[in-house]
């Protein structure tokens, strides 16, 4: 909807939801202009209006054409074309390729996925759950009933199909009869005409990075549909898959709605033109995920400062019909984005904008119509990421009603299934791996004792959440009886809207895990909160289970533990002191050489090419790096009280939790746009750290897997 949080979205491509998996692992709940899980990106590879069977063939022919070969210092073993022409490797060579091969070699990424992992058989034993949940009707309660009520109109085809765009008609034909900057205006300021249009400015209240008890009314630009700025300057390879999917998909909506396909094309133009514009004046996803980022974008204003930021768009009265004049400070992170908007808010440019409100709205309610929007939708997906193949309609309602309902659908899940032990089990590791981080601590020479004892004082103020918030969002007030599909959408929009506006100036409740669900398959670390949050959709699997040893639950569950924990003192979590605000707490010696330490890992990381002329951004990647090398080194140090513990099988068991398997798409999506390293550097390249790989392996020099210790890039 149009109060897109951009500090958010900021944080999240830092750190807030950086967990211990790729930003892909994450359920279905993504317009085309935000990115897709997964799930949806498993779903596409041409998106003409022709037959599946022609998109396929088509995407067959394209992805032949692409160089997935070579690869240093290891071939790039996600790839499973490249597993297929090599020999298996020694774990001397190639840890990754030696203990993944034989899986590798028979595995297939399944209907419905970009890529096939240990993150996907966990979802699947999760999903499955989910899904007996949603079925059964013993579990009563208010939010069973949201959950179920959801998931039952989305399952809907014959009323959606029976509707087919029809929900979708009056709001373009609204946008169409735009004739003057000030029937724009007025458009923009009516939130029923305009409620599934990004109407270019968005507002929503964030919790504040500076005092982090507090929510600040954040307004910012909408959404750019290829998501990254740095794509409207040059096509990546992916960014020019997303600029011809949306464009044939939305070639096909609009030929549906009655219009032509030049039509559809100038308003795709237009569109394209507006954002090219506005995406001059907007980070990009690297530039956002620079350490540096935070005082870039914490720009506060007074109410009446406002209207002067954009003075050719109606600010004030575009706070005040969303509800919240009444706020006593705005946050602006992208203040020259906002000027940007301002200069193209003229009569000039009235066809761009045009063309900018129907391309969002048509393609963001793709997925809220008929099945042959729906499955639109999924084919524009498919072409983007590299995949074939769908998931049943169940499994993508759960997945839709998780991302909408989380709190819902995860205390449904609950009711089911006893989690109990589950929750004091991992409770009392998480404590574990703490107090080996304090010897850590203890034992970094580098350290002053000013920085080393504030450090500790973060650590001991860490809060540790497993399987479930403290607190849940109050859904009492929604009610979707009756409501359809695409009804529900706006009811859920407005629900949200509501609960928003009234925490303005308000204190933020840092209990509660708004929008992420404990269902998924993930952890992570929140820097607001000083807080881990290892969610219940992790516990299963490789990650997790009584039949585990304790080199396996090490190598697991212990390890994904260990990185969050890390993320408190990487190089965006080392900026937060232990209340959760953005705060220097270091000694500027300290820092400085916590940054040279953090230069050498990403210099070593961009020395990287993963296939063809491709290599790894060291930046991009530098603190989800400095995380797995830090939990690692946690493991090994509790491992190191344990008797006789088994560090080759600790080793390979963590090779095992990183297999993994990909389209090219999907391995360049994340090469460049995710702060992840690939599956297979973080086996290798995190391993190669420790001097108990290079005993339990008998790594010598000359070995593939050999890093001299002085070059070795450990940073904690």
């Amino acid at each position: 909807m149009k109060r897109k949080q951009i500090l958010a979205a900021l944080l999240t491509g830092c750190m807030l939801l950086a967990g211990c998996g790729t930003a892909a692992d994450s359920a279905v709940t993504e317009t085309p202009a935000e990115g897709a899980s997964k799930e949806e990106v498993a779903a596409d590879t041409s998106v003409d209006t022709a037959s599946t069977e022609s998109s396929e063939e088509t995407a067959q022919a394209e992805s032949e054409s692409y160089v997935v070969d070579g690869g240093s210092p290891w071939i790039n073993s996600n790839i499973k074309e490249n597993v297929v022409n090599s020999d298996k490797a020694s774990a001397k060579d190639d840890l990754n390729l030696a203990v993944n091969y034989d899986w590798a070699i028979t595995a297939e990424i399944p209907d419905g996925y970009s890529s096939y992992d240990s993150f996907t058989e966990v979802s699947q034993i999760i999903d499955d759950k989910a899904l007996e949940t949603l079925k059964d009707e013993t579990i009563t309660g208010h939010d069973a009933e949201l959950a179920r009520a959801y998931y039952n109109a989305f399952l809907d085809w014959d009323d959606r199909n029976a509707k087919g765009l029809s929900p979708l008609e009056p709001f373009v034909k609204d946008i169409e009869s735009l004739s003057s900057i000030e029937d724009v205006t007025e458009f923009i300021l009516d939130n029923d005409r305009s409620n599934f249009t990004p109407t270019l400015v968005g507002i929503g209240n964030v919790g504040d990075l500076t005092d982090s008890s507090r929510y600040v009314t954040n307004v910012d630009h909408s959404s750019l549909l290829l998501g990254d700025s740095a794509e409207y300057k040059e096509f990546s390879t992916v960014g020019k898959l997303k600029y011809d999917a949306y464009r044939s998909l939305f070639s096909n909506m609009m030929t549906r709605l009655g219009y032509t396909n030049d039509e559809a094309d100038k308003y795709y133009d237009a569109c394209f033109s507006f954002e090219s514009a506005l995406s001059e004046k907007v980070y990009t996803s690297l530039e956002s995920s620079d350490p540096a980022i935070y005082d870039k974008i914490l720009n506060y204003y007074e109410p009446e400062e406002m209207a002067a930021l954009a003075p050719n768009f109606p600010m004030d009265e575009f706070i005040k019909e969303n509800g919240y004049d009444n706020a006593k400070v705005f946050l602006v992170t992208e203040p020259d984005a906002l000027a940007k908007i301002s200069d193209l808010y003229t009569s000039d440019n009235l066809e761009n904008i045009k063309g900018y409100f129907m391309v969002q709205t048509v393609l963001g309610c793709t997925t809220d119509l008929d099945r042959e929007a729906f499955d639109a939708r999924l084919e524009a997906q498919r072409s983007i990421y590299g995949a074939s193949g769908t998931l049943s309609d169940e499994k993508y309602a759960y997945a839709y009603v998780n991302a909408a309902l989380p709190e819902a659908m995860e205390k449904a899940y609950m009711a089911k299934y006893d989690v109990t032990e589950t929750k004091k089990e991992v409770t009392q590791l998480c404590k574990d791996v703490a107090d080996v981080y304090r010897e850590m601590l203890e034992n970094e020479d580098w350290l002053s004792d000013e920085t080393r004892e504030y450090a500790m004082e973060k650590l001991d103020s860490l809060e540790i959440n497993v399987v479930e918030p403290k607190e849940y969002v109050d859904y009492s007030g929604l009610d979707l009886n009756g409501l359809t599909y695409f009804e529900i959408q706006k009811a859920l929009a407005d629900f949200s809207w509501e609960l928003d506006k009234e925490r303005t100036n308000g204190t933020v409740n840092k209990n509660l895990w708004e929008g992420m669900s404990t269902l998924e398959t993930n952890a992570y670390y929140d820097p607001t909160a000083n807080s881990i949050n290892i969610l219940l959709g992790i516990l299963d699997g490789v990650f997790y289970g009584d039949d585990k040893s304790k080199e396996e639950i090490y190598a697991g569950i212990g390890a994904v533990i260990g990185h969050e924990i890390s993320h408190a003192f990487d190089t965006n979590g080392a900026q937060f002191d232990k209340d959760g605000n953005y705060s220097n707490w270091w000694t500027d010696e300290d820092y400085s050489a916590f940054q040279e330490r953090a230069q050498k890992l990403i210099n070593y990381y961009d020395g990287i090419t993963v296939f063809g002329d491709e290599k790894v951004t060291g930046s991009l990647v530098q603190t989800e790096a400095i995380a797995d090398m830090a939990g690692l080194k946690a493991m090994l140090t509790l491992a190191s009280k344990e008797e006789s513990f088994d560090y080759k099988k600790f080793f390979e068991s963590y090779a095992n939790v990183w297999k993994n398997i990909s389209t090219y798409e999907a391995i360049y999506s994340q090469l460049t746009q995710d702060a992840h390293p690939l599956d297979y550097l973080r086996v290798n390249v995190t391993s190669q750290q420790f001097d108990e790989f290079y005993e339990a392996f008998d790594v010598k020099e000359g070995d593939g897997m050999y890093l001299a210790p002085e070059d070795r890039i450990l940073i904690w």
